[in-house]
């Protein structure tokens, strides 16, 4: 018998392999859900993954269209073991379960990505919201950017990373896209939960954006400023033309 150890599930999706991290891991068309797909037949919170240290068991939450193990219909919940095929809606995945101890590099590299994804998912998020804003399909764009964020809220990332590159481009494309001032409002908000220091590039394109939004709603703005005062104070090496520009731009836009 094969001892199960935590952390070493996985769920295979074409291309994609995606970590399921102790606890529980939703599936469905909302977007903060742990995977959110794209597909009319999927409910907004179609199926949920129990991930525990020995097991992992999947669970239906009642969607209109079923979830499918091996063919057959979940009624419920299931134990999942390994190989096993998964459907939801036209997506069909392969929960694996390793033996052992993964290879340490590959793994480290999963866990500075994100909760389980491989290196290509943020440039493939990247091109889907280029592209679904290209085709004027905003709905589907703020879904796929949700997703890198909630994918980025659980990793260890530098502002450098690609992760997070990604993530603050998707989110400028939708705020100059649409002319909404949440999503200034959610690049500053990410920037202030990882402490991260702007980049002048990203800087330069949010104070564009800025010039076709009358107002930004939300907290982003104002915590980002109180955010890199703390870590000025704390002898963090924050640029003062970098503080004197946020601060700036708080003061105009981060009333709420």
């Amino acid at each position: 018998m094969v001892q199960r150890v935590s952390g070493h599930y996985r769920v295979k999706i074409g291309a994609r392999t995606l970590k399921l991290a102790q606890g529980t891991c939703d599936v469905g068309r909302m977007a903060d859900c742990w995977l959110t797909l794209d597909d009319d037949l999927i409910s907004r919170c179609h199926a949920r993954f129990h991930v525990e240290a020995d097991h992992v068991v999947l669970e239906d939450l009642g969607s209109r269209n079923g979830t499918y193990v091996n063919g057959e219909r979940l009624d419920g919940k299931i134990d999942l073991h390994h190989a096993d095929k998964v459907r939801i809606g036209r997506e069909v995945m392969t929960f694996v379960e390793l033996e052992g101890e993964e290879d340490e590099a590959s793994d480290a590299l999963r866990r500075t990505i994100g909760p389980g994804e491989d290196s290509q998912f943020p440039s493939l998020i990247g091109a889907l919201v280029e592209k679904s804003l290209s085709m004027g399909k905003i709905k589907e764009a703020e879904r796929y950017a949700l997703a890198l964020i909630n994918q980025i809220n659980a990793a260890q990332v530098d502002v450098d990373h690609p992760t997070a590159v990604s993530a603050i481009t998707c989110l400028i494309a939708l705020a100059e896209k649409t002319s909404a001032g949440i999503w200034i409002d959610r690049v500053y908000k990410l920037h202030a939960s990882k402490r991260w220091l702007m980049r002048p590039e990203a800087l330069k394109r949010v104070r564009g954006a800025l010039d076709r939004i009358p107002r930004v709603p939300g907290t982003g703005l104002v915590d980002y400023d109180a955010t890199l005062r703390a870590m000025s104070r704390e002898g963090v090496d924050v640029a003062p033309k970098l503080m004197a520009e946020i601060a700036e731009i708080a003061d105009a836009y981060g009333k709420g």
